[in-house]
C-alpha cells in the first residue's frame, strides 16, 4: 500500500468520525473507541483497531473540553496511532505511547481552528440580519467543511510524510526504550481512569467504588456481574431520589396536607 492510499484512508477516518461528530450534534463519533474501529476497517485491520480503541478511550476518557479550554485532541492521535500500527507494523504499547503526544500536539492547534472559523463570522451576521434561513443553513455546511477539510489536509500531510519516518525510527529504537514504551502505554490506561475517577467520586458515593472492587478481587465477581449490581443501586437510589423529589414538591403545593386531612377525617368519621 502506498504512501498516498496510506494517508487517504487515515485521512477518510479523520473526516468522518471528527467531521460527523459535530456535523450532527457531537453524537460521540470523536470517541476513540469508535475513532480506531473505523480506521481500522478501513486498512482492513478491524480487530487492531478495535483493541487500540478501548485502550485509548480509557486513557482519554477522564479528558474533558469545557468551553474555550481544551485538555486533549485524541481523534488525531487516534487516528494516526493506528494508522501505523497496522501499516508501519508498530506494537500496541509503542503505538499508544505515540499517540498522546501527538494529542499534545494537535491540542496545541486547537486555538488556530477556533481561529480560523472567525472567517464566517461577517457571512453570518449578513444571513441573520436578512433572514436568509436557507443561506444560513448553506453557510452552516460550508463553514463546517472547510474547518474539517483543512484538519484533514494536516492529518494528510503528517502521515504522508511520517509513515516511512515513524517506521524507520520505531525499528531502530534500543530494546530498552521499546520496553519503557511498552511500560508507560500501561500506566496511561490507569492514569485515564484515575482522572475520570477524581471527577466523578466524592464523600456521597465513594463507598460504591470499594464495594464494587472488594467484590471484583476478593469474591472474584466477573466484570459484568459487578456492572449489574451499579446498575441496580443506581436505579434504586434514583428512584427513591425521585419519589422524594415528588413529596416535597406535593408539599410544597399543600397537596399532602389536603390527603392527610381527608385521610384523617375517615378514620374520625
Amino acid at each position: 500500500m502506498s504512501n498516498f492510499t496510506i494517508a487517504l484512508l487515515a485521512s477518510v477516518a479523520y473526516f468522518v468520525t471528527f467531521g460527523g461528530n459535530w456535523l450532527f450534534g457531537q453524537c460521540m463519533l470523536e470517541r476513540p473507541i469508535i475513532v480506531a474501529t473505523v480506521t481500522g476497517a478501513l486498512f482492513g485491520d478491524i480487530t487492531t483497531g478495535i483493541k487500540l480503541g478501548a485502550t485509548l478511550e480509557a486513557i482519554y476518557m477522564g479528558a474533558v473540553n469545557i468551553g474555550g479550554a481544551t485538555s486533549a485532541e485524541p481523534v488525531s492521535a487516534t487516528v494516526m496511532a493506528t494508522t501505523f500500527a497496522i501499516t508501519s507494523g508498530l506494537d500496541t504499547e509503542a503505538a499508544i505511547a505515540f499517540a498522546v503526544p501527538v494529542g499534545l500536539i494537535f491540542n496545541s492547534l486547537m486555538m488556530l481552528w477556533i481561529m480560523l472559523s472567525n472567517i464566517f463570522q461577517g457571512w453570518y451576521t449578513k444571513v441573520c440580519e436578512t433572514g436568509n434561513t436557507k443561506g444560513f443553513t448553506t453557510l452552516i455546511l460550508t463553514s463546517w467543511f472547510v474547518q474539517y477539510a483543512i484538519r484533514t489536509v494536516v492529518i494528510f500531510l503528517c502521515v504522508y510524510f511520517g509513515a516511512e519516518a515513524v517506521q524507520t525510527f520505531m525499528t531502530n529504537l534500543p530494546v530498552g526504550v521499546m520496553k519503557g514504551l511498552g511500560a508507560a502505554s500501561g500506566l496511561l490506561g490507569a492514569v485515564g481512569m484515575a482522572v475520570l475517577t477524581r471527577m466523578l467520586i466524592n464523600t456521597e458515593n465513594v463507598g460504591f467504588l470499594f464495594i464494587g472492587f472488594i467484590g471484583a478481587r476478593y469474591f472474584n465477581l466477573p466484570a459484568i456481574v459487578v456492572a449489574i449490581i451499579a446498575v441496580v443501586v443506581a436505579l434504586t437510589i434514583a428512584f427513591n431520589d425521585k419519589q422524594l423529589m415528588d413529596l416535597k414538591n406535593a408539599m410544597k403545593k399543600g397537596t399532602v396536607g389536603v390527603a392527610l386531612s381527608e385521610e384523617e377525617d375517615f378514620l374520625n368519621g
